[in-house]
């Protein structure tokens, strides 16, 4: 049987040759600069289409020393906050010309330190680590000392030189409790994670912070803290929750994951949202989706990548700058998941 031979990548050569233009005046095209007349530029262009040039990336950013790569490090999670996030930074970065290569890492693989060689390995312009609290500073320090700019979303590091995007976690589970208390809720749930992070420690803060502006004493009865994300364990904490003496009225969930184990927990017993229970969720990943849907505490996503490029950009040029610290703002998104008592 015959072999197939390999298509040959075109070069920059190879289109001067074929067009009988010089090789300045071919990179002028590709690379848009300088003048070159119509004639010639159309005849490059039509080579261009016909041989399917590709341009060498590699090649390009050794001679500029831009790779125009930025690289981002998420955790494989079922959250779909991380997915929405890494679609806000390439959307961000693609607005700047660059392009992002998105790298997931995996609990109890310990291969963090394999991506981030990855990644030095491509000359990346630039890294975005994703709510990943289990990677090593050791990791975080080896792109620092190469002068990679580093950003940290959500659950950040703190790493000098290493610039960070957190959220008003706090404020959003208070304004989140503060809603259900304004609708005349006084026995109002938490579901939460374990505080085994500051994030999940804020959130708690928030709906104690709600529940005491109100003149209400916080109760231990009415928080379950959960040992994952998932809506087995919300479902769990529903459980809990109903059974009690003196059951809640509302829940307040730090996760959408979690409101759809507890809409499973109230559809067995016949229960619906918000006659029988008001619900409010956080994240606003799945809220839309649910039947009905639910009012979610979310945060402005474009915001997020806009902000992580930049942070990424002013990096390049000051390196050695202190950490820089933003703090996003989140929203309620109010659907209709909280009624009133009377």
């Amino acid at each position: 049987m015959k072999r197939q031979r390999a298509q040959r990548n075109v070069t920059m050569v190879d289109i001067a040759t074929a067009t009988g233009l010089s090789l300045a005046t071919v990179g002028r095209v590709l690379h848009d600069t300088g003048y070159v007349s119509a004639e010639s530029r159309k005849k490059i262009e039509a080579y261009i289409r016909k041989s399917g040039y590709v341009p060498n990336k590699i090649a390009q950013g050794l001679k500029s020393r831009q790779s125009k790569l930025i690289g981002h490090l998420v955790v494989f999670n079922p959250n779909m906050l991380f997915a929405k996030i890494s679609l806000a930074v390439n959307t961000a970065a693609r607005e700047q010309g660059l392009h992002v290569l998105t790298m997931t890492s995996h609990k109890g693989l310990e291969d963090d330190e394999a991506l981030v060689n990855e990644l030095i390995g491509h000359r990346v312009d630039g890294v975005v680590v994703t709510s990943n609290v289990g990677m090593p500073k050791s990791a975080i320090k080896k792109l620092v000392d190469r002068n990679i700019p580093v950003v940290t979303i959500e659950r950040t590091l703190a790493v000098p030189r290493v610039d960070r995007i957190r959220v008003d976690d706090r404020g959003g589970a208070r304004v989140a409790v503060q809603h259900l208390l304004d609708h005349g809720h006084r026995r109002v749930g938490f579901i939460g994670m374990q505080l085994f992070h500051e994030v999940e420690k804020l959130r708690l803060e928030g709906y104690r912070d709600a529940l005491r502006a109100a003149g209400l004493a916080p109760q231990d009865d009415l928080v379950h803290l959960m040992a994952e994300y998932s809506p087995e364990a919300g479902r769990q904490a529903a459980e809990a929750l109903l059974k009690s003496s003196a059951p809640p009225t509302a829940v307040f969930a730090t996760s959408d994951l979690f409101i759809g184990g507890v809409l499973q927990a109230l559809h067995v017993r016949g229960m619906r949202v918000p006659h029988d229970l008001s619900l409010v969720g956080y994240d606003d990943t799945l809220a839309a989706m649910f039947a009905p849907p639910i009012s979610s505490v979310g945060l402005s996503l474009d915001d997020v990548g806009h902000q992580a490029i930049g942070l990424l950009l002013k990096r390049q040029t000051a390196p050695a700058a202190p950490a820089r610290t933003l703090t996003l703002n989140t929203v309620l998104i109010d659907r209709g998941s909280v009624c009133g008592l009377a």
